[in-house]
């Protein structure tokens, strides 16, 4: 009886079991991080082939007026793809950095613990640097191209391509596009951060 008593004893307490939180982070950050590095990467490629639109209106027409209108726009089009294109370039280093933390998540790294915290701090930093570049970059590219667009002649008795009025526009999708940097990629990292400083998930971690 004292033998079985003993063995009993001996069985592990339930609060020693390893935390479930880090493998569950790590599934979400490999899906997370390997559909933003196909979409940033897209965004650079996107940002790539258009890094010569500023010239593209001296080519397009021998018509010099004609030209001129069609540089007018292009030039803050090439403001807009450059704003993106940084934006992209962001997301998609923070994605490689986070599918390598993801696969240390799932095998309870240590040093994928670290790195979390890490992540998620960098996160949102990064997510502040989005918003940034959306409204000191995206949004007055944006209204440079309305101003240009409500600047060009009509054809024959036309209406303008743009009314005056539409450079207020640009104040919108510069807003529209920084509460989106906010709302989907601010979550993420501050559930890293929480997680990843509790003592439980930290101890599941030591190896």
């Amino acid at each position: 009886m004292a033998d079985l008593s003993q063995t009993g004893a001996e069985l592990p307490a339930e609060p020693n079991e390893r935390s479930g939180a880090p493998k569950v982070f790590g599934v979400l950050s490999i899906i997370f991080a390997s559909l933003m590095l196909f979409l940033s990467a897209i965004g650079l490629l996107a940002s790539a082939a258009t890094s010569s639109m500023e010239n593209l209106g001296g080519l397009s027409s021998p018509d010099s007026e004609k030209a001129e209108q069609v540089n007018a726009l292009m030039r803050p089009m090439a403001k807009v793809y450059k704003g993106m294109g940084l934006q992209s370039l962001i997301l998609f280093v923070m994605s490689a950095l986070l599918l390598a933390i993801g696969i240390g998540q799932l095998r309870f790294r240590a040093w994928a613990c670290r790195w979390s915290v890490y992540w998620g701090v960098a996160g949102l930093v990064c997510v502040g640097l989005l918003v940034a570049i959306s409204l000191l970059i995206i949004s007055p590219a944006y209204g440079e191209l309305f101003e240009s667009a409500a600047r060009l002649k009509p054809q024959g008795d036309g209406q303008p391509v743009l009314p005056p009025s539409a450079g207020g526009l640009s104040a919108v999708f510069g807003g529209t596009f920084a509460v989106l940097s906010v709302v989907v990629y601010a979550p993420y990292p501050a559930l890293m951060l929480l997680f990843f400083t509790r003592e439980r998930v930290r101890a599941s971690m030591r190896q």
